[in-house]
């Protein structure tokens, strides 16, 4: 692990635990972004600290001391310089801005009377002891001056692969506190890169809804899709047939497995747990794996009449990424990795608790995808797509 790696791991833990010792807290977090700090300038300058080699691209000039105030309290930083004025921190515009989101959420409950004490106070801490509407939404409307156009660019590479998932937050709306769907799709480019492909917010998962946010998606210039990973949500499959007719579909095999086990009597769940997964594990082709599945089917069929039924009608859905090359499997026959987003997603969001439009919704969970975006399409690929493009040319070679 690098040592950007180490500290980027290092705030992260610290915000995990927000709510402990506020001075030990700020002390982490300043270190851990002073380090990051140190670690970008590294890599502009082009060399390590005195040493010598044609790669440099500059010199350091020394550091600029700038106050940040945070949730952990307001924190000392020196922020270093180089010699050609070029070097900005990445760390601190990106930590900056899904702060500023979370700030305006808080500020804007407040403001609406759906905020706790605690709430009041971080928001008073962060923005100062009076603030206004105007003040709000002012703030706000600078965030999004940022992520909208981020939030709606067009889309300029083939996706071959699309997962989509959704989360629910409680927002306000006339008067009543009801639940708000976080709709988002994640995917991997032709060139093996994850990017956040989109983000919405909609009034539950409904097929209009989701159909919506297709559409959008598709009207951004999503093309060169070749399977979307979903759980079996009905609005999402109905609106997948629409918007995307052709595409095959996996079905989420975690979410699969939970309602094979929710339908079975807990004396059979174990058999029927292993039974699936050795199906998904062990078999080396879709031809396969239906053997082995219509196997399963027979085999239960005298004593679960009823769960090999609903093994016919749904668990070949589950196996269509067999269809695809093997190395690419495992990252795509669930949406686990989607979930594990969204985990972090809530674990902002519950410091709001009711959001009080979905604007402020979107907007702070934009700025956290946005983040993921950036880090996803600098670092290293997430999947080899050359056996993706010989699958395509032996297909090709098949049909004619």
């Amino acid at each position: 692990m690098t040592r950007q790696e180490k500290s980027k791991a290092l705030v992260e833990m610290v915000q995990s635990v927000f709510g402990e010792d506020k001075d030990l807290l700020a002390e982490i977090v300043r270190l851990g972004l002073q380090a990051i700090m140190e670690a970008e300038r590294d890599l502009h300058v082009g060399v390590e600290p005195y040493e010598r080699s044609e790669e440099r691209k500059t010199s350091r000039n020394g550091y600029k001391p700038r106050q940040w105030t945070t949730r952990v309290g307001t924190i000392e930083l020196q922020v270093p310089q180089t010699r050609d004025g070029q070097f900005s921190p990445q760390i601190l515009e990106r930590y900056q801005r899904s702060e500023g989101a979370l700030v305006a959420a808080l500020a804007e409950a407040y403001v609406a009377g759906v905020s706790t004490r605690k709430m009041k106070q971080v928001t008073e801490a962060l923005l100062g002891k009076t603030f206004s509407s105007a003040t709000i939404s002012r703030y706000a409307a600078k965030l999004d001056d940022e992520l909208d156009p981020w939030r709606t660019r067009m889309l300029e590479k083939p996706i071959p692969y699309v997962i989509v998932d959704a989360r629910y937050e409680k927002c306000r709306r006339d008067g009543q506190i009801v639940d708000l769907a976080v709709l988002v799709a994640i995917g991997v480019d032709a060139d093996g890169y994850r990017q956040v492909v989109g983000i919405d917010v909609a009034w539950g998962e409904t097929t209009l809804n989701w159909k919506d946010f297709f559409d959008g998606l598709i009207e951004r210039g999503l093309h060169g899709v070749q399977l979307l990973v979903s759980d079996a949500h009905e609005g999402l499959k109905d609106a997948r047939r629409q918007c995307l007719p052709g595409v095959p579909w996996q079905r989420c095999q975690t979410h699969f497995m939970r309602n094979l086990l929710e339908k079975a009597p807990k004396k059979h769940r174990e058999a029927l747990y292993d039974a699936m997964r050795g199906i998904w594990d062990l078999s080396r082709t879709r031809s396969d794996a239906e053997d082995r599945l219509n196997q399963m089917i027979t085999q239960w069929e005298k004593r679960l009449p009823e769960i090999s039924t609903w093994l016919d009608e749904n668990a070949r859905e589950t196996l269509a990424v067999l269809d695809f090359p093997r190395s690419h499997w495992v990252k795509l026959r669930t949406t686990n990795g989607l979930e594990r987003i969204m985990q972090e997603l809530k674990r902002r969001s519950r410091v709001v608790r009711i959001f009080p439009t979905p604007q402020s919704c979107r907007r702070l969970a934009t700025a956290l995808l946005k983040e993921y975006h950036e880090d996803w399409v600098t670092w290293r690929r997430y999947l080899l797509m050359e056996p993706l493009a010989q699958t395509e040319e032996e297909q090709v070679e098949l049909v004619t």
